[in-house]
């Protein structure tokens, strides 16, 4: 009876500190979105901060540790000045291109310009806002909500990233986006095959299938076919998991995983250019302080 109470006061407790975390990213969206929107940056927030909103009933129950962000390509350039003048950006030129981390009022912030790293998904940020809805509601001021389709391939990308291995709230977070109502998996399927990720979906879905038990999640490994629609992808995946699925090394067995041979070699080159400028940044960073 004691451990059960305990438990209970623990959970009872963690639900308070992700309310409060939520309210106050919230806020936080709230400055990020009409300061850029002023500067003609539309922003897209995904990922937990809406999960929260719109997969569980309370938004308590969902843990919530940053705020990702995704804006048009175009657009990024002018989202970092807008940040460097808010006094948001620390450091701009990380190892991944098009993607910076601002800080504000102890929240980090993620701003991303591809779904998934560049390269990978065919899919745009742009055609994601234009598909995006307009829910006033969920924040309680004006923001695009990122459709629930391309969502569930933010989320099962981000678990590919991941190596299989997400955080136990994003994990959640997929199994939840299959039980909404309006969920369709062919939808998925198609918006998958739009993006050039169906092998990465597979992946995904192969994964929550066998290892969770994951009806839905079976029958959309299913509707792409018994196997994985590309042998190079599962061979990518299953050298890199062997070897633990190191940062730089996952970074690039992602990037390689479009079902396009084109957009793989793509994504390579732009990940190793991600990796050489973040190398050139520490280095100038690094000669900058020894200097002064």
């Amino acid at each position: 009876m004691g451990t059960t109470r305990a438990a209970d006061e623990v959970r009872c407790l963690d639900q308070k500190v992700n309310w409060a975390s939520h309210v106050a990213a919230s806020r936080v969206l709230g400055q990020v979105v009409a300061r850029l929107r002023d500067d003609g940056v539309e922003v897209m927030p995904v990922k937990g901060i809406v999960t929260a909103r719109t997969l569980y009933d309370d938004i308590a129950v969902r843990h919530s540790g940053d705020i990702d962000l995704r804006v048009r390509r175009r657009d990024f350039s002018r989202a970092v000045r807008v940040a460097r003048a808010a006094g948001w950006l620390k450091n701009v030129e990380g190892p991944i291109l098009w993607q910076t981390v601002l800080h504000i009022d102890g929240w980090e912030v993620d701003i991303e310009c591809t779904i998934g790293p560049p390269g990978l998904c065919a899919i745009s940020v742009d055609d994601m806002l234009c598909r995006a809805g307009s829910d006033p509601s969920l924040f309680g001021f004006p923001c695009p909500r990122i459709e629930l389709h391309d969502h569930a391939v933010v989320l099962a990308l981000n678990a590919y990233k991941d190596g299989m291995h997400p955080l136990p709230w994003a994990l959640d977070d997929l199994h939840r986006i299959l039980e909404v109502q309006e969920f369709d998996i062919e939808t998925l399927v198609a918006r998958a095959r739009q993006g050039r990720v169906t092998a990465a979906l597979w992946i995904v879905a192969n994964w929550l299938a066998t290892e969770h038990g994951s009806d839905g999640w079976m029958r959309v490994r299913d509707l792409i076919g018994r196997r994985a629609p590309s042998t190079r992808v599962v061979a990518i995946q299953s050298w890199t998991q062997r070897r633990g699925w190191p940062p730089k090394l996952g970074l690039l067995a992602t990037a390689a995983s479009s079902d396009s041979t084109a957009r793989s070699a793509m994504g390579v080159g732009l990940a190793l250019a991600g990796v050489v400028r973040g190398r050139a940044e520490r280095a100038r960073a690094w000669f900058s302080a020894k200097g002064s």
